[in-house]
């Protein structure tokens, strides 16, 4: 069985590694990163099934091309924007730097903003 974390909850929790708020064992920027993440898939999905898709099977590149068809063109770049940079934060290469906690914050913001516009869809987002 699996169970999903609310968008606004993963988010939150990133936004608290990254503030210092809670201390893991080293890695809090990847950490934030994988949870910002898991906050904007959640988002994509809920607001593809708001949009009458319903998307259990497809890959989240896949959902990003279906959200760019349905929704406005500034939120599906936002979010494939984040989705991406968001991913390559996540993942760990000996030959890359870690990202930064100044990264994953501006990342973390593209996502609140998205997370806002589920609600209210007229405010822009930081790109």
């Amino acid at each position: 069985m699996t169970t999903t974390t609310s968008p606004a909850v993963a988010l939150r929790n990133a936004e608290l590694l990254l503030d210092g708020g809670v201390s893991p064992a080293g890695g809090s920027a990847r950490l934030a990163a994988f949870l910002a993440r898991q906050a904007l898939e959640e988002l994509v999905i809920g607001r593809c099934v708001g949009l009458g898709v319903d998307i259990e099977r497809p890959s989240m590149r896949s959902r990003l091309v279906i959200l760019r068809s349905l929704d406005t063109a500034e939120n599906a770049d936002a979010a494939a924007m984040a989705w991406d940079r968001l991913s390559n934060a996540c993942h760990h290469h000996a030959y890359e730097l870690a990202p930064t906690v100044t990264e994953v914050r501006h990342l973390c913001g593209v996502v609140a903003v998205l997370l806002e516009r589920k609600c209210r869809p007229n405010r822009s987002v930081p790109v």
